[in-house]
């Protein structure tokens, strides 16, 4: 079952290269969409990712979303999303915090999220395991 469905906007990227790895912190803003939450990301939103020679990797990204729950209530979530690199296809193990009481069974969900790319807009789409 569909979660949350975040639109990710890529802004500033900042790198290190060495011989070894590569690592990216990419800044981000955007906004989420869906049945059970609508919100914007806070300011501060960042991927942390780290690549291998062999182009294998991590990725860590955290943010932070306001807005309101499906009972129109305002809230916070915080969200920390991690994931293996290098295949075809990123699925990520996101790990959630709220303030919202009608959300907070999200906090010990079993979730799974990807990354995907619809019309050139970078989407995170997380899922409960059912």
């Amino acid at each position: 079952m569909e979660i949350l469905r975040i639109y990710i906007n890529i802004g500033e990227c900042l790198e290190v290269v060495s011989g070894e790895e590569t690592v990216r912190m990419l800044l981000f803003d955007g906004s989420c969409d869906g049945d059970f939450f609508k919100g914007t990301i806070l300011p501060g939103g960042v991927d942390t990712q780290r690549i291998a020679a062999d182009g294998t990797g991590t990725l860590s990204a955290r943010y932070m979303l306001k807005g309101t729950d499906y009972k129109n209530q305002p809230c916070s979530i915080f969200i920390e999303n991690k994931a293996q690199t290098g295949g075809e296809r990123t699925e990520t193990i996101p790990k959630l915090v709220t303030d919202s009481e009608a959300l907070k069974w999200l906090e010990t969900a079993e979730l799974k999220g990807s990354l995907e790319h619809v019309d050139g807009q970078l989407t995170i789409v997380i899922r409960t395991e059912e």
